[in-house]
């Protein structure tokens, strides 16, 4: 059976194949569309930027990741999962990691994306409207931090499988 892969999908498909041979920060809209037969206004109409389609890529796994936080996953099951991610992917990821960074790097644009679906999670959760200044200043603190933890994982400062972590 035929597939019909969505714009952003395609998108994404032409990113990782011009990362393949060719460091992120490098690659441009215009040949990230031409590679897959789109033209850049297209990509401004799902993207602010290619480093929103890199976060896009990852986030879409975490957010499935997620479905059963809570219920049979731990927060560590859930941590495993998104190293995981990086592992399934690995050449892609380590692009990412090393060469998209700042500000809108592809590691904050995922780490505020996950701290957003934990604060949903948790508001959820607890019924709750908004969360107390002082659990979304934990919430952000601790998801910084494994972030950073996560990061130094993947960029091979400990070599050992997620579980073990």
């Amino acid at each position: 059976m035929i597939v019909k892969q969505t714009t952003k999908a395609l998108l994404a498909e032409s990113l990782k194949e011009l990362s393949k041979v060719k460091a992120v920060d490098k690659i441009t809209i215009k040949e990230l569309t031409i590679n897959c037969g789109l033209t850049p206004p297209t990509f401004y109409n799902h993207f602010r930027d290619k480093y929103e389609l890199m976060a896009w890529i990852y986030n879409q796994k975490v957010e499935a990741s997620l479905k059963n936080f809570g219920v049979t996953d731990s927060f560590e099951d859930v941590i495993c999962k998104w190293m995981e991610i990086i592992l399934e992917d690995e050449d892609f990821y380590m692009n990412l990691l090393k060469n998209a960074v700042g500000q809108n790097s592809f590691r904050y644009a995922t780490n505020d994306h996950a701290i957003n679906l934990l604060t949903d999670w948790i508001k959820e959760r607890h019924n709750l409207d908004e969360l107390p200044p002082t659990i979304c200043f934990c919430l952000r603190f601790y998801m910084r931090a494994v972030s950073e933890f996560v990061n130094d994982w993947a960029l091979g400062k400990w070599e050992c499988p997620p579980r073990e972590i």
